[in-house]
């Protein structure tokens, strides 16, 4: 693992600073992180478009400061009953990676919620499905779709599939990673952190792609930042 994304800062549900987040991650030796505060219409405390734009300018400032560790600038927005993202592409195309995720609306028939999630893996600035489930153990079952179309689209499109390091989640399941695996569709093993501490969760994630036999080769964060950089500018519209 050379790097996470799906942290939050205090611009959204999170409680330190970019930077307190940023240095914790290097100080556990990764080389990149990808910062992705929620979107406007999430249910937790949402910024507004100015704290965003402020949140964009404060990554390029710390990323500035930090010699030899990356800041990639993303957003995780919220996936809309209709599929659509919350952002409009004007707006989606100012960061380096887009993670759709679905914060709301959970009890849509299972045709009707896979329909939604197949239409905001077909946009074009989605980088990485998140929690593509919404399951919280022990508190929320998984809701209703059919996952074996979701993978599939997500080959198709080129989209990551997020598993989901959160030890309230670990979604994707493991029993779908070895099918995601032989359709070529990369896993992004992110901690779903709010604090410098949550950092620490991908362990969780790494264990549970073990069980799901999969390898460095399948997992999105393994690469160098360099080639993360590169992977992100050429998926870009």
């Amino acid at each position: 693992m050379k790097g996470v994304f799906h942290v939050h800062s205090a611009y959204s549900d999170g409680t330190k600073s970019i930077r307190s987040m940023a240095e914790a991650a290097r100080s556990l030796g990764f080389s990149y992180l990808g910062l992705s505060d929620h979107s406007r219409s999430a249910p937790m405390r949402r910024p507004h478009c100015g704290e965003t734009k402020k949140a964009v300018e404060e990554i390029d400032q710390v990323h500035a400061q930090m010699d030899g560790f990356h800041i990639f600038k993303g957003t995780e927005s919220d996936i809309l009953p209709d599929g659509s993202l919350d952002y409009k592409e004007s707006w989606l195309k100012q960061f380096d990676f887009v993670i759709a995720s679905i914060h709301s609306h959970f009890t849509l028939p299972k045709e009707e919620m896979t329909q939604r999630i197949l239409k905001a893996l077909r946009n074009p600035y989605t980088t990485i499905l998140g929690h593509p489930t919404g399951r919280l153990l022990l508190a929320r079952e998984p809701y209703a779709l059919d996952m074996e179309r979701i993978i599939d689209e997500a080959a198709k499109r080129n989209v990551a599939i997020e598993l989901n390091a959160h030890p309230f989640r670990l979604d994707i399941d493991w029993r779908w990673c070895k099918y995601a695996k032989e359709r070529g569709v990369k896993i992004a093993i992110n901690p779903d952190a709010h604090d410098e501490e949550g950092l620490r969760d991908t362990r969780f994630g790494v264990g549970i792609a073990r069980k799901g036999w999969l390898e460095p080769e399948d997992i999105l964060n393994t690469l160098e930042a360099e080639a993360m950089q590169s992977f992100l500018t050429g998926r870009k519209p």
